[in-house]
């Protein structure tokens, strides 16, 4: 790599750094990151760090590998005995995104043969709409699968097969839907004549799924839990994978709706649909398509949370084919008719085209870009991130609390943790109820109306347990009358 490139592609990888890392730590510092996911992770790691593996209260089951399976949270916990704290969870996840630039560019340059169109698909990934949302919405094990599947998609062009599968497997840490991503790199090696390597691939995929999906996190006490989100295609998996086959009816009903068909603009858009012309490559994108588009569970094809990320990879990669395909198919003559360059610019329609998506992605659908982020709904108000420490100062170490979705985060440091609505019930005659309550009497999360919200909130009235200060009328902090200060004589 030049001088000059690196200095491009490493001064692109700093500011998005800077920028973005900058963003996910006052994110947190303004207490905008939430229960779901950033505190369900904290607390993983925390207990993690002190030999209870992978137990939180945050969710539905108290292993975090009967919900998912993510051993590649392990290769996190030596960095976060060291700096524990939520903040390490998002500067790394930020940091391990950026770096998914440099096995792009070096496979991109690889490819197209070309310094500049690898630099430019770089930088554009660094701008890339879905990128973004998945570094800001709290931290998720599956976005390091975004660097780890675009390093192991570089060594499977120079055909290290060793490395490729080292990087597959890693990428297949991060969440059991990852090994099926891994699974079709294996077909996509079978369709490309590396038979051999990719039999290994998808042989090893499978039994890897069906060890974490049929033993490992069963024996946690658990499942694939999500598969309800796809319950109008069937009860199970194999139930879901035979009817998308032999109903294409209800495959189509399922699809052809106006916001998934608007989402599947906007992934492909800012590189100007590229992947369409990449056939082969294409193949690399149906499990997470699949994932997405087959769910009625909004969020998932919504563009806004971490769900793209088993697709970031696969779209960048065939992006480069699909380059590639329109270079070797389209004659120089024709392509620089149509943009209108004589050829001693040697400035082909593709250099134009490509550029002006990535930016019109970046611009119109970003969160980052100038015209959609906003200060206040990123940040909220410095009034309320003052009412929130001092709420948070007062709860000592050991306590077991339930809080406000945008408190639990700061309060992961224990062992017990509940996100408020969660928690054992207040009003139990023989205890088992948290020590600490804290909460926005106007922040309904969690419940589905404010009329369930404030029966909630009475049940702790009612138990007569709990003594209340209350701070601008608002924010509640409820401690158990037996934690209190006895009153001076």
């Amino acid at each position: 790599m030049r001088a000059k490139e690196k200095i491009i592609l490493f001064g692109g990888i700093f500011a998005y750094l800077m920028a973005v890392g900058v963003i996910v730590v006052l994110k947190h510092y303004y207490f905008q990151t939430q229960a779901w996911d950033l505190g369900i992770f904290d607390q993983l790691m925390w207990n993690t760090a002190r030999g209870n593996i992978m137990r939180g209260t945050l969710e539905p089951l108290s292993n975090h590998f009967a919900v998912h399976f993510s051993p590649f949270l392990f290769f996190l916990v030596p960095g976060y005995a060291i700096f524990p704290s939520p903040y390490f969870l998002l500067l790394v996840q930020t940091a391990a995104l950026a770096l998914g630039a440099v096995p792009l560019y070096l496979t991109a340059k690889r490819i197209l043969k070309t310094r500049f169109l690898a630099l430019l698909l770089s930088l554009g990934y660094l701008i890339y709409p879905s990128l973004h949302s998945v570094n800001l919405f709290d931290f998720h094990p599956i976005a390091f699968a975004v660097p780890l599947f675009l390093t192991a998609f570089y060594f499977l062009e120079k055909k290290n097969w060793l490395w490729m599968g080292v990087f597959l497997g890693l990428a297949a840490f991060t969440q059991e839907e990852a090994i099926i991503g891994a699974g079709f790199v294996g077909l996509y090696l079978i369709f490309t004549k590396e038979k051999k390597a990719g039999l290994w691939v998808l042989g090893l995929s499978v039994l890897y799924f069906l060890l974490a999906t049929k033993i490992i996190m069963p024996f946690a006490g658990g499942g694939l839990l999500r598969l309800d989100r796809y319950s109008q295609l069937g009860h199970n998996f194999s139930e879901i994978v035979k009817n998308v086959i032999l109903h294409p009816s209800l495959f189509w009903e399922t699809i052809w709706m106006w916001p998934k068909l608007t989402y599947i603009f906007w992934l492909f858009l800012p590189v100007a649909f590229m992947p369409v012309l990449a056939r082969r490559q294409c193949i690399l994108l149906a499990p997470g398509l699949a994932q997405n588009l087959l769910t009625m569970y909004t969020p998932q094809f919504s563009g806004a949370f971490q769900y793209d990320a088993v697709l970031i990879a696969g779209i960048f990669f065939s992006a480069v084919y699909g380059i590639k395909w329109l270079e070797d198919n389209v004659s120089t003559k024709f392509i620089l008719s149509l943009s209108k360059c004589s050829p001693s610019t040697k400035i082909t329609c593709l250099k134009i085209i490509l550029p002006v998506a990535l930016l019109a992605g970046y611009f119109i659908h970003s969160p980052l870009s100038p015209f959609n982020f906003s200060q206040d709904a990123m940040f909220g108000s410095g009034g309320e991130r003052e009412i929130f420490s001092r709420m948070v100062a007062k709860v000592p170490p050991g306590l077991s609390v339930s809080a406000a979705t945008r408190l639990v985060p700061h309060l992961t440091g224990r062992e017990y943790i509940y996100l408020l609505g969660q928690e054992p019930e207040p009003a139990s005659p023989v205890g088992g109820s948290v020590d600490m309550v804290l909460f926005d009497n106007e922040d309904y999360f969690g419940f589905d109306t404010p009329e369930k919200f404030r029966e909630h909130i009475q049940k702790y009235a009612d138990s007569g347990k709990y003594g209340a200060e209350i701070i601008d009328d608002r924010y509640y902090i409820l401690v158990k009358k037996d934690l209190l200060p006895a009153p001076a004589h």
